[in-house]
């Protein structure tokens, strides 16, 4: 829908929505941060660096990824939470499918090239942590991730059809939903005790499904 202000997105955008109900998004292809607020866009930031994702916390907190820093908006600047550049080789973001932020502020990245999750934590000082691995044999194409408030990390598996789910400390994922047909989820949200997958294919379209007994109360 046309709004206010901004009107020319580019084709290669990221999103994310903050609990005032105002959406940021991650221009790419114009190199800016914009938002739309109550039928009005806004020019956030001009010249920004390329974001590959961005998301927002809880509590209001926009945290912005690029390939060189993971930072948060702080009025109309970004300030740099951790770079990059003295990372370990094995703990490089090749390529960042998702981003989440819990209300502790802490930062989870779906790595999809190497198959993981990684964790940011303020507790620790921002350095990454391995939450979660796919061992390199499985084709898996991750799309999305969510976690809930008692850390379970629920991944949208694109090339199996299938969402699957990793418990804090556990080594190994769970499945939790086989899509029907032909269908493979996109984005995938937790709210109360129903998983709701955005679903690509011949039945695409947004369902409900209710959580296995197991992990119904996370």
């Amino acid at each position: 829908a046309r709004v206010a202000g901004i009107n020319d997105l580019g084709a290669d955008c990221d999103f994310a929505i903050a609990p005032t109900g105002e959406i940021f998004v991650a221009d790419s292809d114009n190199e800016r941060l914009v938002s739309f607020h109550n039928g009005i866009g806004r020019l956030v930031l001009d010249e920004s660096p390329h974001v590959e994702r961005i998301c927002c916390s809880p509590n209001g907190v926009l945290y912005v990824l690029t390939s060189e820093a993971l930072q948060k908006l702080e009025g109309s600047r970004l300030q740099t939470v951790m770079t990059f550049e003295t990372l370990p080789e094995d703990l490089e973001i090749v390529s960042p499918n998702a981003m989440f932020a819990t209300k502790e502020e802490v930062i989870y990245v779906l790595d999809s090239n190497n198959n993981r999750i990684l964790r940011f934590n303020p507790a620790e000082s921002f350095e990454p942590v391995v939450v979660g691995q796919v061992p390199a044999e499985y084709e898996l194409d991750l799309f999305d991730l969510f976690v809930t408030e008692a850390g379970t990390i629920y991944v949208a598996d694109y090339n199996q059809r299938k969402v699957l789910a990793i418990r804090p400390g556990d080594a190994t994922f769970l499945e939790v939903l086989e899509c029907p047909g032909e269908s493979r989820p996109t984005a995938i949200l937790i709210h109360s005790r129903s998983l709701y997958v955005s679903m690509a294919g011949p039945d695409k379209g947004l369902y409900e499904y209710a959580l296995p007994r197991g992990l119904q109360l996370e």
